[in-house]
């Protein structure tokens, strides 16, 4: 089992790899689209840089809310039933 820390320091690398997805795509989106005889063409590559930022984006805001917002996790107070609670009752 991996702990706490070690999830928390794949989190953040995973979030680093996204934030340079993010550069790419949007490198993608606005150099390489506006070049004029590119391979694949024009429209290949705007909807391809759109789709890389909208994913890291997306997991960039999901990673973020994870790390700073943790969830509270509610306590309560653990009741036990007594043996002897029919013979209370009576």
């Amino acid at each position: 089992m991996s702990t706490r820390r070690e999830r928390k320091k794949k989190k953040l690398l995973l979030f680093f790899i996204s934030c340079i997805v993010f550069g790419i795509g949007y490198y993608i989106l606005n150099v390489v689209s506006k070049i004029y005889e590119v391979p694949l063409g024009l429209t290949f590559h705007v909807v391809f840089g759109c789709t890389l930022m909208a994913i890291s984006g997306i997991y960039i805001g999901y990673t973020t809310k994870q790390l700073l917002f943790p969830k509270k996790r509610k306590r309560t107070k653990r009741v036990y039933l007594d043996e002897n609670s029919d013979e209370n009752s009576k």
